[in-house]
């Protein structure tokens, strides 16, 4: 006699995975064809991509060196690429925005602020992957 167990996964918010299991006297188990499909478009991209280091200090355009400059170096430990933006927030509160397009994995972005606070912000995700949009500048400022 057979026996169905399903278990139902909520992945990124709204996504549902839905595992069939099979126990069968020496039978197999089997995954639905959805699985695959469902957990790759359901790849949580933020997680590829961390802070490794950051610094205080530097040379900086129009400012000559300056103390107050704020790097943060970010990397793509995953082995699939990805695109990325980062912003980092300057003492007046603006944000200076950088971007990354096809980040390989151990490739890093240097985003920085001549006078910056030590605040940044990032966006994820998989490399050409144009329906997902970053947001623009304009945006960045007013929600942060």
């Amino acid at each position: 006699m057979k026996k169905n167990l399903i278990f139902g996964l909520t992945l990124l918010f709204t996504s549902i995975l839905i595992l069939s299991f099979t126990d069968s006297d020496g039978g197999d188990v089997g995954v639905s064809d959805d699985y695959m499909e469902t957990s790759l478009a359901a790849k949580d991209w933020n997680a590829c991509v961390s802070k490794v280091d950051s610094e205080r200090g530097g040379p900086c355009l129009n400012y000559g060196f300056s103390q107050m400059k704020y790097t943060v170096h970010l990397v793509n430990s995953c082995s699939e690429q990805v695109d990325l933006m980062s912003c980092v927030q300057r003492e007046n509160g603006r944000w200076q925005c950088f971007y990354r397009l096809d980040m390989k994995q151990n490739d890093t972005l240097h985003a920085y602020a001549c006078r910056g606070n030590g605040k940044f912000l990032k966006w994820v995700r998989e490399a050409g992957d144009i329906t997902t949009k970053f947001p623009t500048l304009a945006e960045v400022n007013k929600q942060y």
